[in-house]
C-alpha cells in the first residue's frame, strides 16, 4: 500500500511540474513577444544602435535560449502524458 501511494506521488509531483513548466514557459514566449515589439518600435525609428536597443536584443536573445532549451523537454513530457491517456481511454 505505501509503494502506491509513493507512486501517486510520484506521478502527481510529476505532472505538477509539468504544468510549472508550460506555465512558466507561456510566460517566457508572452515576454518575449512584447521585448521583440519593443525592438520592433526602436527600429523603426531608426533606434537600432541605442543601449535600449542593444539590452532589448540581448533579454530577447536570453528568452529565446529559455524556450529553445525547456520547449522540447515540456513537449516531450506532454507527449508521455497524452500517449498514457490514449492507452488507458483504448482499455476502457
Amino acid at each position: 500500500m505505501i509503494n502506491n501511494n509513493d507512486n501517486i506521488d510520484t506521478i502527481t509531483k510529476f505532472l505538477d511540474d509539468v504544468r510549472k513548466l508550460g506555465n512558466q514557459l507561456s510566460i517566457t514566449r508572452d515576454e518575449q513577444k512584447v521585448v521583440l515589439a519593443e525592438m520592433l518600435s526602436l527600429k523603426k525609428d531608426g533606434k537600432i544602435n541605442t543601449e535600449e536597443y542593444l539590452q532589448l536584443d540581448t533579454r530577447s536573445k536570453d528568452l529565446q535560449a529559455i524556450l529553445d532549451k525547456y520547449s522540447p523537454i515540456f513537449n516531450e513530457r506532454m507527449k508521455w502524458i497524452k500517449d498514457i491517456n490514449a492507452k488507458h481511454a483504448k482499455k476502457k
